[in-house]
């Protein structure tokens, strides 16, 4: 009788072990697949980085630009005969002047 008793807890107690290791290994499986695959996770943390480092190098382009458009006006702040040529491109006159436009049909 003794012996039937403790077989039977021993049983019992293996049975506990093998629940409680099942569940922490489905548990672990679970955290990792979160932690690669979720919201907030590996593959989210690697595509932001991504457009992050896009963001950047854009930046870094745009602020080129404006250096060269702050330069381009302080060159034509600096010398009006630049200004004004800029300005009669885009067919601008100063006040009380006239524009003749002939056609070359020659």
């Amino acid at each position: 009788m003794r012996n039937v008793r403790n077989n039977q807890l021993k049983n019992s107690k293996k049975r506990r072990q093998i629940v409680y290791l099942t569940i922490s290994l489905l548990l672990l499986i679970y955290l990792t697949f979160i932690m690669i695959v979720g919201d907030n996770g590996f593959l989210r943390y690697i595509k932001l980085k991504s457009a992050r480092d896009k963001m950047l190098a854009e930046n870094i382009i745009i602020k080129e630009q404006n250096g060269d458009m702050n330069a381009r006006i302080e060159s034509y702040d600096s010398e009006p005969d630049l200004f004004e040529g800029l300005a009669r491109e885009y067919g601008l006159t100063r006040e009380g002047e006239l524009i003749f436009k002939f056609d070359d049909k020659e």
